[in-house]
């Protein structure tokens, strides 16, 4: 079982107490009135987010007399536990819990999560200024199952391209508008400049490996599944041809690639060596960090290049989900702290904190260096090859065909199978999944 660390939020620091609007004033005094002395324990990953949650803490059990404990997990061991859980392995003995474009409708689908529309639409518990509707749009559809609503996104992200500026200045390159543009550019920087590697990107077996190749099987015109008859389609010649174009592409990365999950991806980029990432949005925050980045300031970002058949994108990211065993004061008092945390009220200063963008007033104020390349890639993400992408993460079976998947992605990328021998086994066994 894997087992995560308990964290009891720290006191607030002695400081002059903020003043609030009036609104805000009133909600928390309702809050500590029906709630204070009630604790809500909150099982998450360790993630931005998190960190950023675990700084707004102090100030919300201070307004409403709510005690919250965190439960922090690696992002591994957490899928550990989902799976556990789902299984019935284990009780669910979390309020709140951090869940994603796989975990939503899979929970949801077996009546694990509950909903939350009653919640928004109580204007009480979830007033104007938390505005519901400013959540990116594509972000709150992959936290949406059968039309429910299964939490508020917290940290939505795209895949995009960030490239370092200055090797390509130097070298007088210009970033990449297609897969086979990408390519090159990654065998370039891999062989003609010394100590860099092309590209850095997750590879890893578990669900990471999946997570880098859908969108490029994607943008190649292939598919995991046929929506009409249910079946697995990962045997397509596009879905081959994208395999093969992966595996060539992190010939080009850095050395031991085939172990990078998101963090070490981000990382080899951030300290200058590799010249482009293609990554989740969500690296953006942390590339112009100048405390975790030798690279800050001197990024540049795009929209993910076309594939032969065209733009892709995949959406995906972690939201707040409401176990259903969390019911009547306990289940409205976690939803306090959710609409806290995630309210277009302290967007700012989630982001102050290292949250990861999920409203559109905050894109589209431009502040940062990397919003529009986020717009853009959010753009691209609502092409027709996208949303083919996005609906793979409906089928409730996704979160344990992601490892199997991810399994045999890893085999092709250490040459242990052929692309088209691994495509094959996924589709033998995603099809018994579907089946059974």
């Amino acid at each position: 079982m894997a087992v995560g660390a308990w964290y009891v939020t720290r006191p607030p620091e002695e400081k002059e107490e903020e003043e609030y609007p009036e609104a805000v004033k009133n909600w928390a005094d309702m809050v500590k009135g029906r709630y204070e002395g009630i604790t809500v324990n909150v099982a998450a990953v360790s993630h931005p987010s998190t960190s950023a949650f675990r700084e707004m803490t102090p100030e919300f059990e201070r307004l409403t007399g709510i005690n919250v404990n965190w439960v922090v997990y690696e992002e591994t061991k957490y899928f550990d536990k989902i799976l556990l859980i789902a299984t019935g392995g284990e009780e669910v003995p979390y309020d709140i819990m951090f869940s994603c474009a796989e975990i939503a409708p899979y929970f949801g689908s077996e009546g694990l999560f509950s909903p939350v529309d009653d919640l928004i639409q109580d204007t009480e518990l979830t007033p104007e200024w938390y505005n519901w509707e400013d959540l990116v749009p594509a972000y709150r559809a992959y936290m949406t199952y059968e039309d429910e609503i299964y939490g508020p996104p917290i940290a939505g992200e795209s895949i995009f391209l960030a490239y370092n500026k200055d090797l390509f200045e130097e070298y007088g390159k210009t970033p990449p508008t297609t897969y086979d543009e990408l390519l090159d550019l990654a065998k370039f920087f891999k062989e003609e400049v010394p100590d860099v590697a092309g590209v850095s990107i997750r590879a890893k077996r578990d669900w990471e490996a999946q997570w880098s190749w859908i969108t490029f099987a994607y943008g190649y015109g292939g598919e995991f599944i046929d929506f009409d008859t249910m079946e697995p389609k990962f045997s397509s010649p596009e879905t081959v041809a994208s395999l093969e174009y992966f595996v060539e592409l992190i010939k080009y990365g850095p050395v031991g690639i085939e172990s990078f999950s998101f963090e070490e991806a981000w990382t080899n980029f951030m300290l200058g060596k590799s010249a482009m990432l293609v990554e989740s949005t969500a690296a953006a925050p942390g590339i112009e960090d100048p405390e975790k980045s030798l690279v800050a300031g001197r990024v540049g970002y795009a929209k993910m290049p076309s594939g032969p058949a065209g733009p892709a994108a995949g959406v995906w990211g972690w939201g707040l989900s409401m176990p259903s065993v969390s019911t009547g004061e306990k289940r409205e008092a976690a939803w306090s702290l959710m609409v806290w945390l995630t309210s277009e009220f302290n967007a700012d200063k989630y982001l102050e904190y290292g949250g990861i963008v999920s409203r559109t007033s905050c894109l589209e104020k431009k502040e940062h260096v990397y919003d529009q390349g986020i717009l853009d890639t959010l753009e691209v993400a609502d092409s027709p090859l996208s949303h083919k992408l996005i609906g793979w993460y409906s089928v409730p079976i996704n979160l344990e065909a992601g490892a199997v998947i991810s399994a045999y992605v890893a085999e092709a990328e250490i040459g242990a199978m052929t692309p088209e021998a691994a495509c094959a086994k996924m589709d033998e066994e995603v099809g018994e999944m579907l089946q059974g």
